[in-house]
């Protein structure tokens, strides 16, 4: 990945998520605590600490810092650390955030009993993942889970840009032009989670007009180019938008 790339996408207010995942807060309630009251929870893993991996802009550290965990987070733009650490300081929240590599992350062995990596590990070569992958394990304590979600191969960008290995391309347009884009099958998973057993996965697609393009939601949000649709005429749903969503425990 690109440092300046990613800095510009922040500095330009590119990044509209703001809100954690729909998948980040599915993997909590049903595998760490669900919410059952205004300060009610229901307690599904004695969990301490838990290390946001491509943190952003902070939205996830936020989010588990309200829920009290003792949460960390590193991100490869000093941008988004700087957006962070202020949105960490305006909520009155304790996180600790910082640029970071995540192919040399600087905490000790079994530090974390969660790892969370949200549309990360698919912006780096296979080989650069699965040497990531071994730092998280390296971190992370015995049966600790990590929650990891990866673009798949049946998404509709599949093949767009420069092709550079197996699965892999340079996108050539748009915000993220010159970041890595590598797209996911079953047998690159079941080599990426070696020493992890997985206890859910699911693959999330959405399906858009032909108009869009799979980049809709930051097109209509960052760029206001709202599209209208006749449904009284013919239209297609052909375009795709396919991502793994996986919960895996270390073994």
């Amino acid at each position: 990945m690109k440092k300046n790339t990613w800095n510009e996408v922040y500095s330009k207010n590119f990044s509209g998520m703001w809100y954690p995942s729909e998948g980040v807060v599915k993997f909590t309630a049903r595998y760490l605590k669900r919410k059952i009251g205004i300060k009610k929870y229901d307690i599904k893993k004695d969990v301490r600490r838990i290390l946001d991996v491509g943190c952003g802009n902070g939205r996830h550290v936020v989010f588990f810092a309200e829920h009290g965990y003792d949460v960390y987070g590193i991100d490869i733009s000093s941008k988004a650390i700087e957006i962070a650490n202020t949105w960490i300081s305006m909520n009155e929240l304790n996180a600790n955030v910082k640029v970071g590599n995540i192919e040399k992350l600087r905490f000790d062995d079994e530090y974390f009993d969660v790892v969370i990596l949200h549309e990360v590990l698919d912006h780096v070569t296979f080989s650069n993942a699965k040497k990531s992958m071994n730092e998280i394990k390296r971190v992370l304590t015995a049966n600790g889970y990590i929650y990891i979600t990866l673009r798949s191969t049946e998404d509709s960008e599949f093949g767009v840009g420069e092709e550079v290995e197996h699965n892999t391309f340079i996108l050539q347009n748009g915000y993220e032009k010159g970041v890595i884009q590598h797209y996911f099958d079953l047998e690159e998973i079941k080599e990426l989670l070696e020493g992890f057993s997985i206890f859910d996965i699911e693959l999330h697609e959405e399906k858009f007009p032909s108009i869009f393009t799979v980049y809709k939601a930051f097109s209509q949000s960052s760029r206001k180019c709202k599209k209208y649709i006749d449904i009284s005429k013919h239209f297609d749903m052909n375009l795709k938008y396919s991502r793994w969503h996986i919960a895996a425990e270390k073994t």
